[in-house]
């Protein structure tokens, strides 16, 4: 018997618990000094705000660019602590909100931001009461000032669903004494008390309060534009295990934890086979490939082959209803068949499967699951933790994607030991945003649009078997140049 409470008494406790909390006069009181003090302060420094910020200028400049890669351009959002407007201004999104405790800021804010794309509201976070809910919450040095942590974010997950985000910035406590130091030169606005809170401690506050914080960092190991050493400082050295903690700022991303536990499913699911001269492969592919989520639905993409595949695949379509058959010429390559596959897919979840069969297709049902059960946004298959059946990968291809796994890892600031499995699966509202331009190959471009998102991404461990028919389409050489360029490219890219 299943002795564990059901989430929807947790939930009815939690809410109890802050009730009660609120309803403790000395805890109302107290906040409501606390509040007053923070209001206070910030009206009287709020027509000095930006000119401060100003000075600073770099430090929020990337700020602003890191939060607004995040956001879709169809999501809703809620900045709590807008302060004067400055990033929900920048914000391309379809609702956004801001609330802000003091008076002038809130005034100051409204006349900076266009009105009719922007709510500001006048109120602290404790007084703030909505029956919305927004896809992203942004607490961009908020925590810094909160009396009570974790009450804060307790209160916050009244505001989310299931698939909400909730994004926090705050100072790193190394930081601190240079920080106070600036504020008593006036290079900065002066403090009142401020909370200086590790990455670890931001991580049980999420964990306490309802949350999964699948993702914490550390940004900009030089928060000023000083020529030649801010690049290599804020996009190398801030990405180095053991030196980013010294970075000036660290951020968490969390979800609320609400994992779908019951045994129907959520998503339908569209498997795309990309195909070049698979005419050996493709039926085996198909047959193989299970049924999942609400319907199944594969798509067999014929690449320009010069084989027979494209009637193989036909055949196929006329006997099973699953399947779709997209042919076209010339052979474009593995990516572009991908993302026609993609935007032709009519399921929740999109996957690949490659046709050559070194992935089995009884093991999709490992990619589909994470997803419908809200453990992961994005999961990426990695061949490099069972051993690899016999010639199942050659030993220049095993180092290059050995190589190739440090050197994105270290650019995306997360692990990926394998980056060119081709067998991932992902949300297809998530991929509306990718920006899916390599031709060639298409993995790093799913997995950096992934990493600018900040989705959940999970490895899942495969068994990489040897082709049933034809070669590799891999080529150690020929490609290493153009994945090479791909990793500049990153480097570039992700904020």
């Amino acid at each position: 018997m299943n002795t564990y409470p059901s989430s929807a008494f947790m939930k009815i406790v939690k809410k109890s618990k802050i009730k009660i909390r609120m309803k403790d006069p000395f805890y109302a009181a107290e906040i409501k000094h606390h509040n007053e003090q923070i209001k206070n302060n910030f009206d009287t420094y709020a027509d000095h705000f930006d000119v401060l910020q100003k000075r600073n200028g770099f430090y929020h400049s990337e700020q602003k660019k890191f939060i607004s890669s995040i956001i879709r351009p169809e999501s809703s959002v809620l900045e709590i602590g807008c302060s004067t407007g400055n990033l929900l201004e920048v914000i391309d999104a379809q609702r956004v909100v801001g609330i802000e405790i003091s008076p002038r800021m809130a005034e100051l804010a409204r006349h900076k931001c266009d009105t009719d794309k922007v709510e500001i509201i006048e109120t602290s976070l404790e007084n703030f009461e909505t029956n919305e809910k927004f896809d992203y919450i942004i607490l961009n040095h908020l925590l810094e000032y909160a009396y009570d942590v974790q009450g804060s974010l307790e209160k916050i997950r009244d505001f989310c669903h299931d698939d909400s985000r909730v994004i926090v910035i705050c100072h790193n406590p190394l930081w601190e004494h240079i920080l106070r130091g600036t504020a008593f030169l006036g290079l900065r606005m002066p403090d009142l008390n401020r909370n200086f809170i590790t990455v670890m401690d931001l991580r049980n506050f999420f964990e306490l309060a309802g949350f999964d914080p699948y993702e914490t960092g550390y940004r900009l190991a030089l928060p000023k534009r000083i020529p030649l050493f801010t690049t290599f400082f804020n996009k190398v050295l801030a990405k180095i295990p053991g030196l980013a903690v010294g970075s000036f700022s660290e951020y968490v991303i969390a979800k609320p934890k609400s994992v779908h536990s019951s045994s129907k499913p959520r998503y339908s699911c569209s498997v795309i086979i990309p195909c070049f001269n698979e005419e050996g492969n493709v039926t085996l592919a198909v047959e193989r490939t299970p049924d999942m989520g609400t319907f199944t639905e594969i798509l067999v993409v014929d690449d320009g082959s010069s084989d027979g595949t494209k009637a193989e695949a036909e055949k196929i379509a006329a006997k099973d209803p699953r399947v779709r058959v997209i042919s076209y010429t010339p052979n474009s390559g593995k990516g572009y068949a991908v993302k026609v596959g993609f935007d032709a897919a009519k399921g929740d979840v999109l996957m690949i499967l490659d046709a050559d069969m070194t992935v089995r297709p009884e093991d999709m049902p490992r990619f589909f699951d994470p997803i419908d059960q809200g453990l992961a946004d994005f999961v990426n298959g990695t061949r490099m933790i069972y051993p690899m059946e016999n010639k199942a990968m050659g030993a220049l291809n095993f180092i290059g994607n050995k190589g190739f796994g440090i050197i994105l890892s270290l650019i995306m600031g997360r692990r990926a030991t394998d980056t060119l499995c081709g067998t991932k699966a992902f949300r297809k509202k998530h991929y509306d945003t990718f920006d899916m331009t390599d031709k060639s190959w298409g993995d790093f471009d799913l997995l950096l649009g992934a990493t600018k998102q900040r989705l959940k991404v999970v490895e899942m461990p495969i068994r990489y078997m040897a082709r049933v028919e034809g070669d590799s389409k891999m080529k150690a050489f020929q490609h290493g140049w153009r994945l090479l360029m791909v990793c500049v490219q990153a480097f570039r890219a992700v904020p």
